[in-house]
């Protein structure tokens, strides 16, 4: 599976050069079009900016002028097989004004990728993957700030991708800087790889405030009249729906290598994938566009800007989904037996070898502590082992250190020789 990924800035103000990929030599206004005839990728994904836009009566009409712009110039330049993703863009141009949040480009960026990443890891493609994941990013043509935010939002992608594939492979290329004052034509810019990579797996590991979590806003305003409560109310309480606490336990769970935790907090996926396709709707509708006549200008005001709680959502719902589509976890389960602990312990937590020999010795004490116990109701583990019932307290220290089978929180039953485990809800 090959994905190759651009940003790109004003494509009709760039001009004819010779661009050389290895031994291969192309004149183009576009270095796209040698990297993808070099790589053959499955998929091309063009990475555009709405500040393109030179018309548009509302937000949708003025993403429609800025895509028709980028499919203009990738039929100029010859480039075949892509998708075109319009993102938010900052800045003064001579078309329009575009202001709001810079950051809304990685944050929205990272929802667009990752939805269409999963569609090619859906149960249905994964035997059409092979045993090798590249993602090639070209960063030629991307503006300043868009460049820097790409490269992150990709490479995090790919992090979390790599906890579920074990041969995730990412190289980032750049090209030599055009001479000033030159002819163009005769310009001939080398394209330099300047990253190729076996990607590490990494799980989500944002810090977060307990001001944001209790706040629990994927967006956000400055504007006196769209308080936070107005904000809210654009969702129906159907924020309310998702606990945040909840989604960074699962996220934790992974991190802290917790499997009991996974099934306990896996979120309700359907909601989520629901909240997030609201979040950018809500998002855009508050886009206000004005057509400065006597200018010939646009201004376009973003009066939301997306939130980090936003970007815990969306990673929150790629990690359940890879779960799901490999056949991990599909639902959220209090009561899980021990062998499903064992398969996760194989065939998720092998990203990290810590994890996975510290889970397995866990589970393999539980076992042999309680081979010869008949256990028809549930009890806590502390107590079955007779330890001193007055020490039935969590030890946080314990928690981590064991896999998240602390002693005093766990409750076990058997069902012949099926062992079953869940947390105590109290």
């Amino acid at each position: 599976m090959k994905i190759l990924i651009a940003p790109w800035g004003n494509p009709s103000a760039w001009q004819e050069v010779t661009y050389k990929f290895g031994d291969v030599e192309d004149n183009s206004k576009s270095s796209l079009k040698i990297i993808q005839q070099a790589i053959q990728p499955d998929k091309t994904i063009i990475i555009g900016l709405d500040t393109l836009a030179t018309e548009g009566k509302d937000y949708k009409k003025v993403r429609q002028s800025a895509q028709k712009k980028i499919e203009d110039s990738a039929k100029e330049f010859g480039i075949k097989n892509y998708d075109v993703l319009i993102a938010p863009g900052v800045g003064t141009f001579p078309n329009g004004k575009f202001s709001g949040s810079a950051l809304d480009y990685y944050y929205y960026i990272i929802s667009k990728l990752i939805s269409k990443f999963l569609k090619f890891f859906q149960k249905d493609n994964l035997k059409n993957i092979g045993d090798k994941i590249e993602v090639h990013l070209d960063l030629t043509h991307g503006l300043n700030y868009t460049t820097v935010l790409t490269y992150r939002a990709v490479r995090e992608i790919l992090q979390i991708l790599a906890i579920f594939f074990e041969n995730v492979h990412f190289k980032a290329y750049g090209t030599d800087p055009s001479q000033p004052g030159k002819d163009k034509k005769k310009d001939k810019l080398s394209i330099n790889t300047i990253e190729d990579s076996l990607i590490m797996p990494s799980p989500f590991s944002e810090k977060f405030f307990e001001e944001e979590i209790q706040k629990g806003l994927p967006l956000e305003s400055s504007e006196e009249n769209l308080t936070i409560e107005k904000i809210k109310s654009l969702f129906e309480n159907k924020l309310k729906e998702i606990d945040n606490e909840e989604l960074l336990a699962f996220i934790g769970a992974l991190y802290n290598g917790l499997p009991l935790c996974l099934f306990r907090f896996y979120p309700k996926k359907d909601k989520l994938e629901n909240i997030i396709n609201q979040v950018l709707n809500v998002y855009e509708n508050y886009i206000e566009v004005k057509n400065l006549k006597d200018e010939r200008k646009l201004k376009v005001t973003k009066k939301l800007k997306l939130t980090k709680i936003f970007k815990l959502y969306v990673f929150t719902y790629m990690i359940s989904s890879l779960m799901q589509n490999l056949n991990l976890i599909s639902s959220q389960k209090k009561v899980v037996e021990i062998k499903d602990i064992k398969k996760l312990k194989n065939n998720l937590f092998k990203f990290d070898e810590r994890f996975k020999n510290r889970i397995n010795i866990d589970i393999r004490n539980i076992r042999r502590n309680l081979k010869d116990k008949k256990l028809e109701e549930w009890e806590i583990y502390n107590k079955i082992n007779e330890n001193d019932a007055k020490n039935l307290s969590l030890n946080d220290r314990n928690f981590l250190a064991h896999s998240g089978f602390e002693w005093n929180i766990i409750e076990i039953k058997k069902n012949g020789y099926e062992l079953y485990i869940r947390y105590s809800e109290d």
